[in-house]
């Protein structure tokens, strides 16, 4: 099959690339990346803004570019330059995905299915049109409950113990496509919520992957309409939203996880770094 993958160029999405690609070693795949353009400091009264920046910034102009210089990957994990390498996958950076380069991507490759993982664009109806096997998308969160941004945060907020990863049919209504599958992450509460991310989108990997032999028979999976009389769609997180999850004791990002993280590609940052002026404004070394 010739399998197209949008995603959002970040640490997350490159630890789940490791997961899915070697997987797909049988199949045709192209990887469309969406890089946000650097957002500078985080701001201090958003501190998902800081997760957001250690994601992207830090590990995009800190923590790869080294190792990115080495013959072969320094760790278990491997950067998107060595997984383009090591797994012979095309990487594309697009701006547009309906117009511009992203649209004469997916219509020069006409994919069989597309995955969608963290992409930070919306898709509309003549891309959606394109893969004759289906579109999908894995969403962290349960749905119709928690659909929109910020699933996670606002999965806790609501009292809930388990972080959920969804597999869905992409359609027009942002994260409303039929649920094909689910898997739950029980909650760590000596982690932060960055440190359950990639393990989120693994087991999204995962379902995204158990799903493979089922359009390659010919079938459709399964899939349950959403009840959207009890969706419920959050938008960008308000500032009360994220101080009452730190009310309730969780936090976003502590720099022992951010590490624990990045050395699985093999990296030492940040050990040593802080004099170096690549923390942003204000941060601080979580405890040991």
């Amino acid at each position: 099959m010739r399998i197209l993958v949008c995603a959002q160029r970040d640490l997350v999405v490159c630890v789940a690339l490791n997961h899915l690609l070697p997987a797909l070693s049988d199949h045709t795949v192209v990887v469309a990346l969406n890089r946000p353009p650097p957002q500078g400091d985080p701001r201090p009264d958003d501190p998902l803004s800081r997760q957001r920046w250690y994601e992207r910034d830090l590990t995009d102009q800190v923590v790869f570019p080294p190792l990115d210089q080495l013959p072969h990957g320094a760790g278990e994990l491997l950067t998107y330059d060595h997984l383009s390498r090591e797994h012979g996958v095309e990487f594309y950076h697009v701006t547009h995905i309906n117009t511009g380069d992203g649209y004469a991507l997916v219509r020069d490759f006409q994919p069989d299915l597309i995955l969608s993982v963290r992409f930070d664009l919306i898709f509309k109806a003549e891309i959606l049109a394109i893969p004759p096997l289906g579109f999908f998308n894995i969403h962290p969160g349960a749905l119709p409950g928690h659909a929109g941004l910020a699933a996670p945060m606002h999965t806790l907020i609501s009292g809930e113990s388990t972080l959920t990863s969804t597999l869905h049919e992409v359609d027009q209504a942002i994260d409303g496509g039929a649920v094909i599958a689910s898997a739950d992450l029980p909650y760590d509460r000596t982690h932060s919520l960055f440190w359950h991310l990639p393990q989120l989108y693994e087991l999204g990997m995962d379902l995204f992957l158990r799903l493979l032999p089922i359009l390659a028979e010919g079938d459709r999976p399964p899939a349950k309409p959403q009840d959207l009389a009890r969706r419920h769609y959050h938008g960008r997180p308000r500032v009360e939203e994220m101080r009452t999850f730190e009310r309730q004791g969780f936090q976003f990002l502590l720099e022992n996880d951010f590490q624990d993280v990045v050395g699985r590609f093999g990296s030492t940052w940040p050990e040593g770094q802080d004099e170096a002026g690549l923390l942003p404004s204000g941060s601080t070394r979580a405890p040991r």
